[in-house]
């Protein structure tokens, strides 16, 4: 029984100084980008530019875009970002019938991006098109993140944004600038940006599962399985512009839960339900618009 107990105890040990060992090389090592993200998305041309050149404004150099079965004008959007190597495209022309059907393809493409970006970027951002991370105090995202690269991944709550009763965003103005209504609190409901290499699975889009010892927190260093104990807003935020402006929300928003749920669903009545998304004027944006609507070339 002693001779078990040593053995068990030098195990442990040795055990303990390999991952020790593993966790200074991974604070050591020289990654290519800080920081990529991955977007799955379909028919997003509303969103697709500037949802690029605003998560570059705060630091995210990399972009794992994977279209799914688009008909817009992506291709166009995207030709100077691959040709500068920013974006790197990938087709996956799965169809979603339904919300689980399309999770199931979320699922798996979320997996084949952490495994690209494994020993290439340090933080891989896990949003969608209509997801704008906001840092709370800061113009860079890095900055932010530093405080939680020990951990698996960063859960972070959502503002949402309503349609602010915009018919249509000019094209000479930004979603940012425009759409400036949100919800009064924030939402107890997130997503993740996390250490590609120590994410083991993911069958949800919003978490991840890590590998031991790894976990996730939010914002206050809290951990937990399947909602955090409480909403957070203090340093990092997600805006989530959920229906865009009102000709978004009526041609592809509403279609497209309409053929989730397999109803049709009464357009006022939805944007209606929505309405709470409209409560709180909300200007906290406004501070990146004249960078991004430079890197725009609005003001030409």
């Amino acid at each position: 029984m002693k001779k078990l107990l040593s053995l068990l105890l030098m195990f442990s040990f040795f055990f303990h100084i390999s991952l020790q060992a593993k966790q200074k090389n991974l604070h050591q090592k020289k990654y290519k980008y800080e920081i990529a993200a991955v977007l799955m998305f379909q028919n997003e041309s509303f969103f697709l530019k500037e949802w690029i050149e605003y998560h570059k404004l705060i630091g995210i150099e990399h972009f794992y875009l994977f279209n799914n079965s688009s008909t817009d004008n992506y291709k166009e959007i995207l030709k100077p970002y691959i040709t500068s190597g920013e974006v790197e495209l990938f087709n996956h022309s799965g169809h979603t019938h339904n919300q689980k059907d399309h999770g199931k393809i979320q699922y798996s493409i979320y997996k084949k991006a952490c495994k690209l970006a494994s020993g290439k970027a340090k933080w891989l951002a896990i949003i969608d098109a209509d997801e704008f991370i906001y840092p709370v105090h800061s113009d860079s995202l890095n900055a932010v993140l530093k405080d939680y690269e020990d951990f698996g991944g960063l859960y972070v709550n959502y503002i949402p944004f309503g349609t602010s009763h915009i018919e249509h965003v000019s094209d000479n103005r930004l979603i940012i600038e425009t759409l400036i209504y949100s919800t009064a609190q924030v939402v107890n409901f997130g997503k993740s940006i996390v250490r590609p290499e120590r994410v083991s699975d993911c069958t949800d889009p919003h978490r991840m599962w890590y590998y031991p010892p790894y976990f996730h927190v939010n914002t206050n260093f809290q951990t937990f399985d399947w909602l955090p104990p409480e909403a957070v807003g203090d340093k990092l935020l997600i805006y989530h512009y959920c229906l865009g402006d009102i000709n978004h929300a009526l041609n592809v928003k509403i279609p497209r839960r309409s053929k989730w749920y397999d109803k049709p669903l009464a357009a006022d009545t939805y944007l209606q339900s929505c309405e709470n998304m409209n409560e709180l004027l909300n200007l906290s944006m406004q501070r990146f618009v004249p960078a991004l609507r430079e890197k725009m070339h609005l003001n030409d």
